[in-house]
């Protein structure tokens, strides 16, 4: 009895470590900048347009306020928000110039499975996180500024 308890836990233990492992990925690249001195993660949760060219605006400012050696800057998608994400989004262009300039894009992956979307549904300089609200939460323990605009 007491064998199959171990076992049994021994095998969801590796069925963990084995999911992490292949989530692992989406981190790659993600680390604090050495020479950023501010660092500041976006919640996008809301898919208005008009959410949307908000925080994409407030990403730019803050970039263009410090310089891309200044400052590291994450949009976290999640939930509606995941909308800003989808490849054939109109703001494209504009990630596609934040990007240009450092700013990251993660996309909630609980989020993308509640809505049986793919990596390749995304713009393709998004990365994907385990969960929107869990990579804010890593961010904040990381001493990150959280934006919600």
């Amino acid at each position: 009895m007491m064998y199959k308890m171990f076992h049994s836990r021994l095998v969801i233990a590796w069925a963990m470590l084995t999911a992490l492992t292949f989530m692992a990925p989406s981190y790659a690249g993600m680390q604090s900048h050495a020479f950023a001195n501010h660092h500041v993660v976006f919640q996008i949760s809301n898919g208005s347009a008009q959410e949307q060219e908000l925080v994409l605006a407030n990403a730019a400012n803050v970039l263009k306020y410090f310089g891309p050696t200044k400052v590291q800057i994450e949009i976290v998608a999640f939930g509606p928000g995941l909308r800003l994400l989808l490849k054939n989004n109109v703001h494209s262009k504009m990630i596609q110039s934040l990007h240009a300039e450092g700013v990251e894009f993660a996309a909630c992956h609980n989020t993308m499975m509640k809505l049986h979307l793919t990596k390749a549904d995304l713009n393709p300089v998004s990365h994907v996180v385990p969960g929107g609200v869990i990579e804010i939460m890593r961010r904040e323990s990381e001493g990150w500024n959280y934006i919600r605009p």
